[in-house]
């Protein structure tokens, strides 16, 4: 239905009116799963630098269950503009060791799927046809679809440590790594519209045990005040010294 909707749209801009110029990029759904644990919205995210109608900005999730070995995926559905089914993928650069990434249709792949089943993704980009969809009747591998990305990143989390995933949409590209959606120019756009979408997992040590036990820094600078202060003590009110 909403496939159908759309398309009806789409014939009404390029029969009706003039091109759109603006951008509608949206975030139609999102697919999280942290080693078997799964949702549909942004819980456990930091989304203070993020926009979660139009799905740009920057995400931060921080995961620290104790020591063992995770995994952490993510499914992004963004549609730019209309109709959302002209659309196609693009992997620029490598991923780094423990990411993997996977582009696909969203309704013709096992990209969602594939998430949900979690683990190392398959690296593949299922969308790499650049052929017109813009009335949805393009038949074969080579056509536009309905963009959706996936990445992924395995590791491994020691005593004390803890794994922070940052994830980024933009229209710019970051340089590096990245899942790349593309809407070409069509009857109902004036200019093709990118989207980059990339990420990065760090192993950094928690916060838990600050200030519990001192630093041996900390230590050594105490006991050599400590001393200097009763030598002082000592020299002053020692006899014949005034």
């Amino acid at each position: 239905m909403r496939r159908l909707t759309l398309l009806f749209g789409a014939l009404a801009a390029s029969c009706c009116v003039a091109p759109l110029p603006a951008d509608t990029t949206s975030l139609q759904s999102i697919l999280t799963n942290v080693n078997g644990s799964q949702t549909t919205d942004f819980t456990g995210y930091n989304t203070g630098a993020f926009n979660q109608t139009t799905g740009l900005g920057t995400l931060t999730y921080t995961y620290n269950p104790g020591p063992g070995v995770y995994f952490f995926d993510v499914f992004f559905d963004h549609e730019l503009n209309v109709p959302f089914f002209n659309e196609f993928g693009t992997v620029n650069g490598a991923p780094a060791a423990g990411q993997s990434y996977e582009i696909g249709d969203s309704f013709a792949s096992n990209i969602y799927a594939d998430v949900q089943a979690g683990g190392t993704l398959a690296n593949t980009n299922g969308l790499p046809g650049q052929a017109g969809n813009f009335l949805g009747s393009c038949v074969g591998a080579n056509c536009n679809g309905d963009f959706a990305a996936a990445m992924g990143f395995a590791f491994t989390l020691g005593a004390n440590q803890e794994e922070v995933i940052t994830l980024s949409v933009s229209h710019t590209n970051p340089g590096g790594f990245s899942l790349q959606d593309t809407h070409p120019v069509d009857a109902a756009n004036l200019t093709a519209l990118n989207l980059f979408i990339n990420g990065s997992a760090a192993t950094e040590p928690t916060n838990s045990n600050q200030g519990a036990v001192p630093e041996p820094f900390s230590v050594v600078l105490l006991g050599t005040v400590i001393i200097v202060l009763m030598a002082a003590f000592r020299r002053r009110f020692a006899p014949g010294v005034k």
